[in-house]
């Protein structure tokens, strides 16, 4: 082998991560009994106003609903926030931006009239209606995803069945998990690995194909950043240290990526692009975040340190909701307390591709839109002699998500429902990463934490 092709592999097996090849399994028995029991929704927020601060602060305050409405989608639901209150993020916005806006009110209550009709007469039944006592909600605690679900509710109960009791929306440090850019990150060392990443010679010279076209979105939105502008940071990869940022500021360089495509998309779905920044080169700008948010949070270390305990948790609910559904038949009724049907967790575009990742589903089409909705749906096979499998199927707005790390016995294409125990058992699976020069082990994930095992 010449050196060029010693290289090239060396660089592939130093960077590719040491996981399971898909397994096989066979689907349902078409001859079981199918039963929903569950179904948990991760939905991302409704349309919302920049989160990078804009000049033009009246318009956008324009955008947002007024007082009556927020105080008419919040009735019927109370906050659950921790004594010490929570960590902001940097992409919490302030003053008008980074907010729900009127026309994201009305997504979301649309989602939750979708909802409705999707799950009655599969999930909630005569014998067991939808109601507040089945469902249970979890959100980020940004304001933004927080009035998302409850305009969610209010399409979900057609705004009649809020009055009591009222459901809980526990925000209790669930912006430590429920995204992959926390700040602080879960793990210290998940900057490191972060930083790691980016410096892979195919994201490096990619960004070196785009920087023209950052360097002119930049440019054509600099009239109308507002104070403060260029010292907003979030994304994976992206956030700036103050050193960075007074660097950036010297150096004249573009705005993060994930700056440039939240802005771009606020302002062509209001036809309020800069007369210098076409819809290709929106679309090319978006193109490029998904494809860099993907290319990291794809890679197997980086996606359990981002977003392990967040699918663990979503598994869990599953198990328990199993261990629930066994005790029904085994205690009375008094003894009996219901697990939720339905659980639903407002959050944001970035944990819905963090969750799509760390499952290993299917890469959608598209970024996912405000609004759009992960769902998961637990199963139960009722198989002739009285045995029980319990299957999750994916969904993302309605299509199908494959899971990549499982196939179908017959077809060997990616398997349409997992096995309950087999999902539960990937999502704990071991990683490594490996030092492209000398072989040792840079990072390892295992058992919940991510370690920085050498220096680089």
């Amino acid at each position: 082998i010449n050196t060029m092709a010693k290289a090239s592999l060396l660089l592939r097996v130093c960077l590719l991560v040491a996981s399971s090849s898909a397994s096989s399994f066979p689907k349902p028995n078409p001859a079981s009994k199918l039963r929903l029991q569950q179904v948990l929704v991760v939905h991302r927020h409704g349309d919302r106003s920049p989160i990078t601060p804009l000049k033009d602060e009246d318009y956008w305050q324009s955008q947002l609903p007024q007082p009556h409405v927020l105080e008419g989608i919040a009735k019927g639901t109370t906050l659950i926030r921790p004594p010490e209150g929570n960590p902001k993020h940097g992409a919490h916005g302030r003053g008008p931006f980074g907010q729900l806006t009127m026309m994201g009110v009305l997504q979301m209550a649309s989602l939750g009239e979708r909802l409705r009709e999707e799950l009655t007469g599969t999930l909630f039944t005569d014998q067991k209606p939808i109601h507040p006592n089945r469902i249970r909600i979890m959100s980020t605690d940004f304001p933004r995803t927080i009035q998302s679900v409850q305009a969610l509710l209010t399409g979900l109960f057609e705004g009649a069945q809020l009055d009591a009791p009222a459901i809980e929306i526990d925000v209790r440090r669930t912006n430590e998990y429920l995204i992959p850019d926390p700040q602080p990150r879960q793990f210290p060392t998940q900057l490191v690995l972060e930083s790691h990443l980016a410096k892979r010679p195919h994201l490096v010279e990619k960004e070196k194909e785009l920087t023209q076209l950052a360097h002119k979105v930049t440019d054509a939105l600099q009239d109308q950043l507002g104070e403060g502008a260029k010292g907003v940071s979030f994304g994976i990869g992206e956030e700036k240290s103050q050193d960075n940022d007074v660097d950036a500021m010297k150096t004249k360089k573009p705005l993060a990526w994930a700056q440039l495509s939240e802005i771009l998309t606020c302002l062509h779905s209001r036809d309020l692009l800069p007369p210098t920044i076409s819809k290709d080169d929106v679309e090319e700008v978006n193109k490029h975040v998904a494809w860099r948010w993907f290319e990291n949070l794809s890679h197997p270390v980086l996606a359990k340190s981002a977003m392990w305990k967040f699918a663990k948790k979503l598994v869990g609910d599953m198990e328990h909701k199993v261990a629930c559904v066994q005790r029904e038949t085994e205690c009375t009724e008094e003894e009996y307390i219901e697990e939720p049907m339905l659980c639903i967790y407002s959050a944001h575009d970035s944990t819905l591709i963090g969750l799509l990742c760390v499952l290993q589903l299917e890469q959608p089409a598209s970024w996912p839109e405000y609004g759009s909705y992960l769902k998961a749906e637990l199963i139960q096979e009722e198989i002739d002699g009285g045995a029980v499998q319990h299957w999750v199927r994916f969904s993302l707005n309605g299509q199908l998500l494959r899971s990549t790390w499982m196939r179908d016995d017959e077809s060997n294409e990616p398997a349409e429902m997992v096995p309950l125990s087999k999902l539960s058992d990937m999502i704990h699976d071991e990683h490594d990463i490996y030092c492209e020069q000398t072989g040792s082990k840079l990072f390892t994930w295992k058992n919940g934490a991510l370690v920085h095992t050498k220096s680089q």
